[in-house]
């Protein structure tokens, strides 16, 4: 391993970046994966799914390192694996888990509050059963509910998005925050993924090891997490475009050649050479 490599960190988002926004299939990114884990790079997975959803697609793909769920909402770091306890986390099944974000019945509660004030119909996870769960994200029943163990975060769907600025104005009052994901909106407070991802470097450099950071996201919830990063990395989406909101927010940003995770793929493995990626502006010619 260089000395480059041994000082490198990658923080990445899930759906539709290192997992197949449909299948949920990571496949086509197993080869930057496994030369991470050989070369000893930590993969942070940062998402918004639940903590337990998130360990399951860690075991998946072998990693034993942190990771970061609910949208920045909580970090969870592997028992022992900075060689001292977590500051303010708890243990649960073999992980410490630091909460970061605002408790969902707070979420929930002001959520339903907001929308009626607004006159918006708005349906949160905690009025979902699974089979709708189900229906909206084409996940198993198993993992539909997983997604339902929510703590610090609450996706939802709106039926007419002309309100989501209004429900965002309402939010930023109470110091809350609405984001965009791959599939719902998000309520969540407290934190966010550039929060988490900040709070994860620290403590790696607490064990004297100061690193070097790139982030992978293709949608607006991963905002935060990519400016927080040194190499901030758009993935784009399946027509090939960058979010418009990353495309403004990061204009300097590198852009995967190829969405999903054969993009993922070929990002990381570009980095690994010293290659710098075209930003999305480059790569359309765009001013």
């Amino acid at each position: 391993m260089t000395a480059s490599h041994q000082r490198l960190i990658v923080f990445s988002d899930l759906d539709g970046s290192l997992l197949d926004p449909d299948t949920y299939a990571w496949d086509e990114a197993r080869p930057a994966v496994d030369t991470l884990r050989r070369l000893e790079i930590p993969l942070v997975l940062a998402s918004s799914k639940t903590r337990a959803e998130v360990a399951v697609h860690a075991r998946d793909m072998d990693l034993r390192t942190p990771f970061v769920a609910e949208n920045g909402g909580v970090v969870v770091v592997p028992q022992g694996y900075f060689g001292h306890s977590v500051p303010g986390a708890e243990t649960h099944d073999g992980y410490e888990v630091l909460p970061l974000g605002v408790p969902r019945r707070d979420l929930v509660k002001a959520l339903a509050e907001m929308g009626a004030k607004l006159g918006a119909r708005v349906k949160g996870f905690a009025s979902l059963g699974r089979a709708e769960v189900q229906r909206l994200t084409g996940l198993s029943k198993g993992a539909a509910r997983l997604a339902l163990e929510r703590e610090h975060d609450e996706p939802f769907v709106i039926e007419d998005e002309a309100n989501v600025p209004a429900l965002s104005a309402a939010a930023k009052e109470r110091k809350l925050k609405v984001t965009r994901g791959g599939r719902f909106f998000h309520l969540s407070g407290g934190s966010d993924k550039g929060r988490a991802a900040r709070v994860l470097m620290g403590l790696f450099e607490s064990v004297g090891r100061r690193l070097t950071s790139i982030g992978l996201g293709d949608a607006p919830n991963d905002l935060a997490m990519l400016t927080a990063v040194q190499q901030p990395i758009v993935i784009p989406r399946p027509d090939g475009t960058a979010d418009p909101d990353l495309a403004a927010g990061l204009p300097g940003a590198q852009m995967a050649p190829r969405p999903g995770p054969a993009g993922w793929n070929d990002a990381v493995l570009a980095v690994l050479r010293g290659e710098r990626l075209p930003s999305a502006r480059e790569r359309t010619g765009t001013d």
